[in-house]
């Protein structure tokens, strides 16, 4: 076994044909990724079975939805003693991330309605049911934030399902993560290249700090999230190794074919 993919493996990853294409074709990239894997690794402020999770949260999320990488890190995170119902908690954490089409889309659509183009009878502040609405998500969440309001006043109806979803990873029957934990996820998938949400960011760290996380800790989540970057090439180099290999076999088909193209004529020529 070579020294870097044993080094490889040391950091938890999972070898394949295409790390083994890299590690052929161009092994500096290969050691300058594992020196960028081994930092958080190194320093650990965090537990390995929570950088699992963390990595599995970011390529679990609907914004990437990258299948070896869930695979990987599922199974890491259960090498490192993860529960199954920890796991899947992470998961159920992650798929909130699709309301952000409302908390982005409603308060545009407001600001278009403000500038005249077509006003609804919505209610300008919040009433007595959306009032205890708002309530009820404080008490079940523990925070709140303006960008609630405008969904609120405008579908009340989505406000009440959509908050009984997202509780659910909070509420006894459920609860599997510490609250710390449950916040440094949501700071995972807002900060992950593929969403780069900043207002549902800064909320969250300021959420995980509250929870008792440390400075170090939020920063170690995004560091991991930088490692998102290298699977342009992972998957790539896997791309690459896949066409290189179909062109080599026309080519070899080709000449195969010239060949007995060439013996045919002169089979005919000798007869």
């Amino acid at each position: 076994m070579s020294a870097l993919k044993y080094q490889l493996l040391e950091t938890g990853e999972e070898w394949s044909e295409a790390w083994e294409y890299i590690l052929n074709y161009h092994p500096n990239y290969l050691a300058a990724y594992i020196r960028l894997r081994k930092v958080p690794l190194d320093r650990q402020a965090l537990d390995r079975k929570t950088q699992e999770l963390i990595l599995l949260a970011m390529d679990a999320s609907c914004t990437h939805l990258f299948t070896p990488g869930i695979s990987a890190h599922i199974n890491g995170a259960l090498q490192c003693g993860a529960r199954v119902s920890e796991i899947m908690e992470t998961l159920e954490l992650v798929s909130v991330l699709g309301v952000h089409a409302m908390t982005v889309g409603v308060p545009l659509l407001l600001e278009v309605m403000d500038e005249g183009m077509q006003m609804g009878d919505f209610p300008r502040e919040l009433d007595g049911p959306r009032q205890a609405m708002k309530e009820d998500f404080i008490n079940r969440r523990g925070y709140w934030n303006t960008y609630w309001e405008p969904v609120l006043r405008l579908s009340p109806r989505f406000f009440e399902a959509y908050l009984m979803y997202s509780s659910l990873p909070f509420e006894e029957t459920g609860n599997a993560l510490p609250p710390k934990i449950k916040e440094l996820i949501y700071c995972a998938i807002d900060c992950s290249t593929t969403h780069l949400y900043g207002p549902g960011l800064k909320i969250h760290i300021r959420n995980a700090i509250e929870c008792g996380a440390q400075p170090d800790e939020v920063l170690e989540v995004f560091q991991l999230a930088t490692l998102m970057g290298a699977q342009t090439v992972l998957i790539g180099a896997q791309t690459l190794k896949e066409e290189l290999d179909r062109t080599r076999t026309k080519a070899m088909l080709y000449r195969r074919a010239s060949q007995e193209s060439q013996r045919s004529v002169h089979s005919n020529i000798d007869m």
